[in-house]
């Protein structure tokens, strides 16, 4: 018990000290937290009307679009939605990802395991954006307005795959462990040596699912806005995005309109992009940065003109 819990305070050290974790955390925070503010205060109201197509400025430090909003305002307002979505996919892909790469690497080379590498290679190769084109087109068709909720799960839906892919082939070097064939031998459940000793060691892969599924899911979300796909009476940053294309903005160069719209995808991006170099060193020591400790001795070399003391 005490060297599980050594083994734990040692990884937590690890995690803290790591340099790539603690500005892509610093990032995401940041991010969150200008969500979280734009949803509760913004400089000025969205719907308010300035002059058009202002530049930045002290009154309106990302300028006006050209409906004459304030940009910024625009742009803390519209964070959390895409945030939501982002998560949200990021959630559902994890889970899928790591339960169906469980299920089919400790399976392996059972009807079920089979079934499910048909399912997984099938989903490889369809696109979320464009599974969303056709769920949007089709409640489109029926009068139904496409909430964040169907948005979420349609890109969720093949969004797991390339992760179950990874989760399974780790599961399967996992199960030919001599722990693990012991453990079939005397008789334990598979629910328990599935979630008691598989399950551990692969959730760092299952957070960096997460992290991958956080930044597809606004990605989509932003280029299926981008297309037109989702009505425009949504408010995200891909709903900006639109707008500028719509009004031809990086034509006339009202670059602090496309400014606004990408920062918080550019801050998320980033922190995710760190993250994930931090989840590879903690994953791999092989990658670690280790610092040696330096010591000092002191070597005497004759001369002719005495004895020299170096210090090396």
């Amino acid at each position: 018990m005490k060297r599980e819990f050594a083994l734990s305070i040692s990884k937590v050290k690890v995690i803290t000290k790591n340099k790539f974790i603690a500005i892509g955390v610093a990032l995401l925070l940041l991010d969150i937290i200008l969500g979280i503010i734009g949803s509760i205060w913004t400089p000025y109201s969205v719907n308010a009307s300035f002059s058009f197509s202002e530049p930045p400025s002290w009154k309106h430090l990302l300028g006006t679009d050209a409906y004459g909003h304030d940009v910024l305002s625009e742009m803390l307002h519209d964070t959390l939605p895409t945030l939501e979505v982002g998560f949200g996919v990021g959630a559902l892909v994890a889970l899928l990802s790591t339960i169906i790469g469980l299920l089919g690497g400790y399976y392996a080379g059972k009807t079920a395991s089979i079934i499910i590498d048909i399912i997984t290679i099938t989903v490889l190769t369809i696109p979320g954006v464009i599974l969303l084109v056709v769920v949007s087109s089709y409640f489109r068709v029926a009068n139904i307005s496409v909430s964040y909720g169907i948005t979420i799960l349609s890109l969720s839906i093949v969004g797991w795959a390339f992760g179950a892919r990874q989760i399974r082939s780790q599961v399967l070097s996992l199960s030919n462990r001599e722990y693990i064939i012991a453990s079939k031998l005397i008789g334990e459940k598979s629910y328990t040596i599935i979630f008691t000793q598989l399950l551990p060691p692969i959730l760092p892969l299952t957070f960096a699912q997460f992290l991958f599924g956080t930044l597809y899911g606004v990605l989509s979300l932003v280029t299926a806005e981008f297309w037109g796909v989702l009505p425009a009476t949504s408010s995200n940053l891909g709903t900006m995005l639109a707008f500028i294309s719509t009004n031809a903005a990086y034509v006339s160069n009202q670059w602090w309109w496309i400014l606004g719209a990408i920062i918080p995808i550019i801050i998320l991006g980033a922190g995710i992009g760190f993250l994930n170099i931090g989840i590879d060193e903690f994953v791999d020591p092989r990658l670690r940065e280790i610092k040696l400790p330096q010591v000092r001795r002191i070597v005497k070399i004759p001369t002719d003109n005495g004895v020299i003391e170096v210090s090396i």
